[in-house]
C-alpha cells in the first residue's frame, strides 16, 4: 500500500505539472494571437478602429472558457476602451507578460505593450477555468487513487490471510514438536513453494520426533538393563555378607557395594545430562518458578553441612526472582554447585549463594580455585577441577549443571575471581564475549 501510495503521488505530481504547463502554453498562445490581431487592426485602421474592436471583444468569452480582458488607455490614465478598471503591475514599454491580479480580484495572464507614445494596450485571459479543471482533475485522481489503494488493501489482506493460514500449518507443527506433542502430517496445500515447505517441514518434524522418541526409549532401556543387574549384584553382596561369620572381614565387600552405588550414580548422572541436552529448546514442562524461594530453601538446607565442615555459607538473594523452569532440575543445578564448593573449600572458608533479577544465579567461594589449565575443561564430562583425582568424583556435576542451564536457555560460566571459583548462570543474551572463562 505504501508503494502504491508513493507511486500514485509521483504520478499525480507529474500529471499536475504537465497539465499546468499545457494550460500555461494555451494561455500564452491565446493572448499572443489576440494581441497580434489587435496590433494589425491598429496598424491598418488606426486608433479609432482599435477602440471599436476592443469594445466589441470586451464582452466575449473564448470557446475554451477563458474570459477575454482588455484595456486601452493613455499613459496619463485616460481609459479609451476595455473591461479592466485599472492598469495592472506590468510595464507596457518593456512589453511585460505574466500572471497578475486585477482590481476586481481576478487572476489573469496578461501581455502589455506600448503601441504609441500616447497609447498602451493590455490583452489578458482569465485562468479561472484552468483552476477549476485542475481541481476537477485532482478530485478525480484522488478518488481513483483511493479506490486503487482500497482494492489493493482488500486483495493484500485476503492474500495475507491465505498465506497466514498456510504458514500456520507449519507453525502448528513446530509448536507441537516444541511442546512434545504429536506433530501429525500437514494438510494438503497447493503445489507451490509454500506447499513444498509445509510438506518438507511436516516430514522433517515427524522424523525428528520419531528419532527423539527412539533415543529416549533406548536410553531408558539401557538404563534399566544396566541398573537391574547392578541392583541384583548389590543384593547378593548383602546376602553374602549376612552369611559370613561375625569375625569375617567385611571391608572388601563393602567397597564392592560402594563401587556399585558409584556406577549407578554415574549412570543416573549421564542419563540426566542426556535428557537435559535432548530437551534444549523444548518449552514443555516449564512453569513459573520462584528462584529466590528455591535458592533460600536450599541455602538453609546446606547451612548445616557447611557448619559441620567449618565453612561459612552466606546467602545474598534478591526476593521474587521468577523464571520459567523445572523445579527439580534447578534443585540439581544449585545442589551440584554447592556440593562442588563444599568439596574444595577448606575449613574456615566462605561460600556465597547469590540470586539477582535477570535471572542471575552465582556461587562463589574463597577456596583454592580451579587450576588455569583445567578451566576450559571444567564443564566436560569426567573432568574435575584438580589434577589429583582420588576417584571419589566422576566429574559429572558441572557437566549436568551446564546441561540443565542449556535446557532453560541459559549458560553457566566460570568467571575470573581474585581467589577461589566463581560460577555464574544467566541467560545467553546477558553474556558478553569476554565474560565466561
Amino acid at each position: 500500500m505504501l508503494f502504491a501510495l508513493v507511486t500514485l503521488s509521483l504520478l499525480f505530481a507529474v500529471t499536475v505539472s504537465e497539465t499546468q504547463r499545457n494550460s500555461q502554453g494555451a494561455l500564452t498562445v491565446s493572448v499572443e494571437t489576440d494581441l497580434a490581431a489587435l496590433v494589425d487592426v491598429y496598424v491598418s485602421g488606426g486608433e479609432s478602429e482599435l477602440i471599436d474592436r476592443v469594445r466589441d471583444r470586451s464582452g466575449l468569452t473564448g470557446p475554451e472558457g477563458r474570459q477575454a480582458r482588455y484595456l486601452l488607455m493613455r499613459p496619463d490614465g485616460i481609459v479609451l476602451a476595455g473591461n479592466v478598471g485599472s492598469w495592472p503591475t506590468l510595464n507596457p514599454q518593456a512589453g511585460q507578460t505574466g500572471f497578475v491580479e486585477l482590481d476586481d480580484g481576478t487572476t489573469v495572464y496578461a501581455h502589455a505593450i506600448r503601441l504609441a507614445d500616447d497609447l498602451n494596450l493590455l490583452v489578458a485571459r482569465s485562468s479561472e477555468s484552468d483552476r477549476v479543471a485542475l481541481m476537477r482533475l485532482t478530485f478525480i485522481f484522488m478518488a481513483t487513487a483511493a479506490n486503487i489503494i482500497l482494492a489493493g488493501w482488500l486483495l493484500g489482506r485476503r492474500a495475507a490471510e491465505t498465506m497466514r493460514e498456510r504458514v500456520e500449518v507449519i507453525s502448528a507443527a513446530l509448536r507441537a514438536a516444541e511442546e512434545g506433542r504429536e506433530t501429525g502430517v500437514t494438510s494438503h496445500q497447493p503445489a507451490d513453494e509454500i506447499g513444498e515447505l509445509a510438506d518438507l517441514s511436516g516430514r522433517t518434524i515427524t522424523r525428528a520426533a520419531s528419532l527423539a522418541r527412539t533415543h529416549r526409549h533406548m536410553s531408558d532401556q539401557i538404563a534399566h538393563e544396566i541398573r537391574t543387574p547392578l541392583t541384583r549384584l548389590d543384593r547378593r553382596l548383602v546376602t553374602a555378607m549376612a552369611d559370613l561369620p561375625r569375625d569375617a572381614d567385611y571391608d572388601a565387600l563393602e567397597r564392592c557395594r560402594q563401587d556399585i552405588r558409584s556406577v549407578v550414580a554415574m549412570l543416573d548422572s549421564l542419563l540426566d545430562i542426556a535428557a537435559s541436552e535432548g530437551r534444549v529448546g523444548d518449552r514443555s514442562g516449564l512453569q513459573e518458578l520462584d528462584l529466590s524461594a528455591l535458592a533460600t530453601d536450599l541455602g538453609e538446607l546446606y547451612e548445616g553441612s557447611a557448619d559441620e565442615a567449618g565453612i561459612t555459607l552466606r546467602l545474598d538473594i534478591e526476593p521474587h526472582v521468577i523464571i520459567m523452569g523445572e523445579r527439580m532440575q534447578f534443585v540439581r543445578l544449585i545442589s551440584n554447585l554447592l556440593d562442588n564448593a563444599l568439596k574444595h573449600v577448606p575449613e574456615g572458608g566462605q561460600i556465597e549463594l547469590i540470586v539477582r533479577e535477570g535471572p542471575v544465579l552465582e556461587v562463589r567461594d574463597n577456596g583454592p580455585g580451579i587450576e588455569p589449565e583445567l578451566r576450559p575443561l571444567v564443564f566436560d564430562r569426567f573432568r574435575t577441577g584438580t589434577k589429583s583425582d582420588d576417584g571419589a568424583s566422576h566429574g559429572l556435576g558441572l557437566a549436568l549443571a551446564q546441561a540443565i542451564a542449556l535446557r532453560h536457555d541459559m549458560k553457566i560460566g566460570l568467571v575470573e575471581a581474585e581467589k577461589g571459583a566463581h560460577f555464574v548462570v544467566k541467560p545467553h543474551v546477558m553474556w558478553s564475549t569476554a565474560a565466561p572463562a
